[in-house]
């Protein structure tokens, strides 16, 4: 199976025991999906992962992702952004960096409500720059 970094799961086995975590903290990301009205993608380049993005000129996004297929540890990432011109800017945070999903999923649904809040509470005058859109005759 692809990897996003150009590898590959040596097994279905292998996709299926790093895609594990993820399948029992599914329940709560769709139920809080459905109350909140929100799309979740799921597996984005072949990588075990949730997302959860919505807003319009500002793109808010929960993000729970795995960071080590051995260790089973994955993070939780915050983040809001808003392309102005050729640059896009952005405010981000990690609640949950490298644990694994026993040590957050109790807390999972109040962990998600306060995620979506904070994030809402964001401005675009709490944004920095992140990175140019396009690529500057510098690049080439």
């Amino acid at each position: 199976m692809p990897m996003a970094n150009g590898g590959y799961w040596r097994t279905k086995a292998d996709w299926q025991r790093v895609e594990a975590p993820l399948l029992r903290i599914d329940p709560v990301l769709d139920a809080f999906c459905r109350e909140h009205r929100l799309r979740i993608t799921k597996n984005l380049k072949d990588w075990p992962e949730r997302s959860l993005v919505w807003g319009d000129s500002i793109r808010l996004l929960i993000q729970v992702y795995l960071t080590d297929p051995q260790q089973l540890t994955f993070n939780v990432w915050l983040c809001a952004s808003q392309d102005r011109g050729d640059e896009r800017y952005w405010k981000h945070e990690m609640p949950v960096r490298g644990l694994p999903v026993e040590a957050f999923e109790n807390d999972f649904a109040a962990l998600l409500r306060d995620a979506k809040a904070r994030l809402e509470s964001w401005s675009e005058a709490d944004f920095e720059f992140a990175t140019p859109l396009t690529r500057t005759p510098d690049a080439e």
